[in-house]
């Protein structure tokens, strides 16, 4: 994975993406939330930044180019907990569930669906 942080405006665009699949920068925007006024050229300028960075890889469509993850939402979220561990944490991995768990208002299956998980990873 590559090891940059990306943007909240490249994380829109690569959710989309992981969702979706293979976009072109116009079916892209199109899919955007309508909130907010975005330009046909900055999603297009945002995908090649994406591209450069690693995160995407262009695939040609007659014309048209359409881009396709080429990092998996896993992996940047592996590489993004991991960076979080490390760098706020001093890589206490516990510190940052404990602070997760108590600023987070769990329901009672969330809370189980936690116990089972340490449960499946204790040896």
């Amino acid at each position: 994975m590559p090891p940059t942080r990306l943007t909240d405006a490249e994380l829109e665009l690569m959710h989309l993406l992981w969702d979706q699949g293979p976009l072109t920068a116009r079916q892209a925007l199109a899919a955007l939330p309508s909130d907010r006024e975005r330009a046909l050229t900055t999603v297009s300028t945002i995908l090649r930044i994406l591209q450069d960075k690693g995160f995407v890889q262009v695939q040609v469509q007659g014309r048209a180019h359409a881009y396709a993850p080429a990092v998996d939402r896993a992996s940047y979220q592996r590489g993004h907990v991991q960076q979080v561990v490390r760098d706020v944490f001093h890589g206490d991995a516990v510190g940052l569930v404990r602070q997760l768990v108590q600023a987070e208002a769990l329901d009672p299956d969330e809370v189980a669906a936690l116990r089972a998980l340490v449960a499946e990873l204790a040896p």
